[in-house]
């Protein structure tokens, strides 16, 4: 049986869970705390081991993600929990959102994803300290759907704070929630063509093309969303000012569709993808070896204010 670490300082009071807690003796497992055992206020086995190094078994990982969602209001509210686990916390909660979504296309999901979201904003994006927390949670997995949609949504957003430092929190989340739903349209698609690990035939990429019309598609009429910017990220965020994009080839592209389109490539660039020959580029390699690209496709303004979103002088 495999298992992952989680952090035990996110645990809430509670009747039962639906994980059990192992600590390793060595590399052997021991039960710590059974998913059915009560969790009360000053349990004493975990008062005084609040910072030991737990784990559950890799299988039940998505209980746990569940369980973090569910208690969000909790843990943000918790005076005794750090900044650092509470933005982990609002980290854990968008992808479970976004995980279920893309797993059960559960479209009822979207409206809860929007309150994580507003979290998001609220929590993450008004200090550089929590920017650069939140960016450590990243997982570089372009062939996962929902970490892909989720780390464009960080890198978008992270970088519209950057260009636009004054924006109000009310725009930020109109727009983040546009970054977040990027590849929204992906769910209209053969889940078969989506999780492949190959390169696409051409006849499977001249569906895949078709995904920010089948994601506007979604946004007008199954969630009744009327936001034109949102709309012009999901539509234009694969478009490029040369006109040899798609779905339209268009040239004329909306500044926050070419913000999602320049954060898009970059994840692309820096994750792991099955049939690339090489690891995924770091982030500094990943800036300075496409830098004439991204210069010439999105400015040099936008290339300087990436950057500076890294710390990299």
């Amino acid at each position: 049986m495999k298992f992952v670490p989680i952090r035990l300082n996110l645990l809430q009071p509670s009747n039962s869970r639906e994980f059990d807690i192992y600590i390793m003796n060595d590399t052997k497992p021991l039960l710590l705390l059974s998913g059915s055992q009560p969790l009360i206020d000053h349990n004493a086995l975990l008062d005084n081991n609040k910072n030991i190094n737990v784990y559950i078994p890799i299988k039940q990982i998505d209980k746990y993600n569940k369980y973090i969602a569910s208690n969000l209001e909790n843990i943000l509210s918790a005076n005794d929990i750090s900044k650092e686990n509470r933005l982990y916390a609002v980290y854990i909660s968008i992808f479970d959102k976004i995980d279920n979504l893309v797993k059960n296309n559960d479209i009822s999901l979207v409206k809860d994803t929007f309150q994580d979201i507003s979290n998001f904003v609220l929590y993450s994006m008004n200090d550089s300290a929590s920017v650069s927390i939140f960016l450590s949670f990243i997982k570089s997995d372009t062939s996962n759907l929902s970490n892909h949609m989720i780390n464009v949504g960080i890198y978008s957003s992270m970088l519209t704070k950057k260009l636009y430092p004054e924006i109000s929190n009310k725009k930020f989340e109109e727009i983040a929630r546009g970054y977040f739903l990027h590849d929204i349209g992906m769910l209209k698609i053969d889940k078969n063509i989506v999780s492949k690990k190959d390169k696409y035939t051409e006849k499977e990429f001249a569906e895949i093309k078709k995904h920010p019309i089948y994601g506007v598609e979604i946004l007008e009429k199954e969630l009744k969303i009327k936001s034109q910017i949102i709309k012009n990220i999901v539509l234009e965020h694969h478009e490029r000012i040369d006109g040899s994009g798609y779905p339209f080839g268009k040239k004329n592209i909306s500044t926050f569709a070419r913000i999602c389109s320049m954060c898009d490539i970059f994840d692309a660039l820096t994750s792991h993808r099955e049939y690339k020959k090489n690891l995924p580029q770091n982030t500094f390699d990943a800036l300075k070896e496409n830098k004439e690209y991204f210069v010439k496709e999105f400015g040099s303004e936008m290339y300087a204010s990436f950057v500076k979103c890294f710390s990299i002088t």
